[in-house]
């Protein structure tokens, strides 16, 4: 059973996971589904999957991290399916709306962040990423993973 205890930051409410172990687990399996199923709707993304196969090699840490040292990835931020109409950024905009919502409103309970340490970009959590530094939070939990 993974120990998943309940972290105030900033005014945020985080369900974090504190062992390398356990944060590995839920990388390679809860969130590696949800980029599978990216992949598979978004093909045609340049950014698509090329470092899913770095997954397994990462040593994965909880970290606080200050919200202006992470970036985000400019082919995702500006992705958009011509066949489709899928926008990343205006879904992501209708996403935070929603999210802002939930933690000024209800004080909704969020995930970490996760980073890829070397370059400190974000591979999941744009939207919960992206909620924070329009609400001003300065600090935030990320997962980071180092190769």
């Amino acid at each position: 059973m993974m120990n998943t205890p309940l972290r105030r930051l900033d005014g945020i409410s985080y369900w974090v996971i504190d062992s390398p172990e356990g944060i590995a687990d839920f990388v390679e399996t809860e969130v590696r589904k949800e980029w599978e199923n990216d992949i598979k709707t978004m093909p045609e993304d340049p950014a698509s999957g090329l470092w899913l196969a770095t997954l397994v090699n990462r040593q994965w840490r909880l970290e606080i991290l200050r919200s202006n040292g992470v970036r985000l990835d400019e082919s995702a931020m500006t992705y958009v399916d011509l066949k489709t109409g899928y926008n990343f950024a205006e879904r992501l905009a209708k996403r935070r709306e929603e999210l802002r919502t939930g933690l000024e409103r209800w004080g909704r309970v969020i995930w970490p962040i996760i980073i890829r340490g070397e370059d400190m970009q974000v591979l999941d959590g744009y939207c919960r990423y992206t909620t924070l530094l329009e609400m001003g939070i300065q600090r935030i939990y990320a997962y980071v993973g180092r190769l």
